[in-house]
């Protein structure tokens, strides 16, 4: 964290945190396979974004449960913020899983109960911890967010458009929002060892549940055990170009005792969605409004 007293949370100057609900063209008529037309690469997504309704809940309440403890007024702005766009998010990845309810993956609404409950008593249980399992998933967020908006011939320009929205939404809003869980942790506790801790923990963790949640969507769709389907996908995540390969510099960035969400200056990253959004033009020309707890 900065010594600047002008700007003690090291974000850019002309930095703001605003929550926005958007009503997206997501339906059951949608395609089933949104990414590049590819069933590895859209029930990848479809598994790790179904989580979000209930870990966006999860960030909230970890975070709230100590903003009692923060007396900098700016960071409880940022705190009403970022608790309103993750409520967003939680919301429109709710719908999307209603979606793919209706195209016949019963199993997301299964683990999605599953996992709020265990979130809901990890909260309640250990509650510290939780917020430095937060932290930990927000820098995961914001530096896929990031790779979203370095990397959009890899990761958006293949989306069909029903979910080009969403996805560009949710990654500009993460990057807004990327330090407000760490300036909290960094307030209240600040302990390096549990902050790794949670990091190594977490990062095996959410491998192990994206493809506990994978594995039922490909297996719906009869992919479960095609050799083709997993090698192009170990390919799209783990080759040359591949999604976790690409952020492996990112993500070592957290272990840095100094480390900072805002070291990575990307949020110029989103301008032209903010201009949009603002204009108007955002979500095919669907109406959109701007919200605030």
């Amino acid at each position: 964290m900065t010594d600047n007293k002008n700007n003690p949370f090291n974000k850019p100057t002309d930095h703001q945190i605003k929550p926005r609900y958007v009503d997206f063209n997501i339906s059951e008529k949608s395609p089933l396979y949104w990414h590049g037309e590819n069933a590895f690469n859209t029930h990848f997504f479809n598994a790790f974004f179904t989580t979000f309704p209930a870990g966006e809940m999860f960030f909230v309440r970890s975070v709230q449960k100590y903003r009692h403890l923060i007396n900098n007024e700016e960071l409880q702005q940022d705190i009403n913020d970022f608790s309103s766009q993750e409520g967003n998010h939680s919301h429109a990845h709710d719908l999307h899983g209603d979606v793919l309810a209706a195209q016949g993956y019963s199993s997301i609404a299964r683990d999605n109960k599953f996992l709020d409950g265990a979130l809901k008593l990890f909260n309640k249980v250990m509650p510290k911890f939780s917020l430095a399992v937060t932290i930990a998933i927000e820098h995961f967020t914001a530096i896929l967010s990031h790779q979203v908006y370095a990397s959009p011939e890899l990761f958006v320009e293949p989306i069909h458009e029903d979910f080009k929205p969403l996805f560009l939404w949710h990654a500009a809003e993460e990057i807004e929002h990327k330090g407000v869980a760490y300036d909290v942790y960094q307030a209240v506790d600040g302990s390096y060892s549990r902050r790794i801790i949670a990091m190594v923990l977490t990062t095996i963790t959410i491998l192990m549940l994206v493809f506990v949640r994978l594995a039922p969507l490909l297996r719906k769709d009869k992919l479960l055990w095609s050799g083709r389907t997993w090698k192009n996908g170990m390919s799209f995540l783990f080759g040359k170009q591949g999604l976790f390969t690409l952020v492996v510099p990112h993500y070592k960035q957290f272990y840095r005792r100094d480390f900072h969400p805002w070291d990575e200056q990307d949020y110029h990253f989103i301008d032209q969605f903010r201009e949009e959004f603002d204009s108007g033009r955002f979500v095919n020309n669907i109406p959109t409004s701007a919200t605030s707890a």
